[in-house]
């Protein structure tokens, strides 16, 4: 599924545009993404046999009133081809189903390289507000991020690395994982500027991509 594609099937309303529609409207638009993730949990069905439903969960999450607004960007990151748990890990900060896959996806073990993309984006952000609680459940979510990423390497770099000679970051992930990083934040009553959040984020991703391609790496060495 390619983003420019499959547009007409993926687009859904942004924030100011679900003002604008009518309900009828919206939920037609919420029918066709939910067709959409039909079909991927359909594929990802026929390539393992333990599909864990992935598809489901993004459903069940855009079901909920508080989260339309992000029905777009994660309608995008569908469209892009971005790995289900990818996303599903990018909403385990404010999303309890997508917190227990996630446990459930890296019960296998644990990363020292995901620990570290903690470590090196926390000393670029700006986040002296916050308390200890939440400076280590982000830091979690982030190493979380990193783990569930290292899972589908080749694939994550495909869809999240734009091809070309600047080898620039999709801005659809980094803009969602900025807003649930923004709505996380938002339950405490704690509002950073959202370009702050932005930066934070591409410095996240920046990292991940970066060890991931040291994997990549390492496996063909491998071989």
């Amino acid at each position: 599924m390619s983003e420019q594609g499959d547009i007409d099937l993926f687009s859904g309303p942004a924030p100011s545009e679900k003002k604008e529609m009518s309900d009828e409207q919206f939920n037609e638009e919420m029918r066709k993404t939910q067709q959409a993730l039909a079909q991927l949990q359909k594929e990802e069905g026929q390539a393992k046999a333990n599909d864990n439903g992935l598809a489901a969960i993004i459903v069940q999450f855009l079901s909920q009133p508080e989260n339309t607004d992000l029905f777009l960007l994660i309608s995008r990151t569908v469209a892009q081809n971005i790995p289900s748990e990818l996303i599903i890990a990018i909403l385990s900060l404010i999303d309890k189903k997508s917190q227990e896959e996630v446990k459930g996806l890296l019960e296998a073990g644990k990363s020292n390289k995901s620990e570290e993309v903690a470590m090196v984006v926390h000393q670029q952000a700006n986040f002296e507000s916050l308390s200890p609680h939440h400076k280590k459940t982000i830091d979690k979510w982030v190493a979380n991020i990193s783990q569930v990423s290292a899972k589908k390497p080749h694939r994550v770099l495909e869809t999240i690395v734009i091809p070309g000679p600047q080898r620039e970051l999709s801005m659809v992930v980094i803009q969602l994982s900025a807003f649930i990083l923004r709505n996380f934040l938002l339950k405490y009553d704690i509002t950073i500027e959202f370009q702050n959040l932005r930066d934070f984020m591409q410095g996240v991703f920046v990292e991940v991509v970066k060890n991931l391609e040291e994997l990549v790496k390492e496996q063909k060495h491998l071989r």
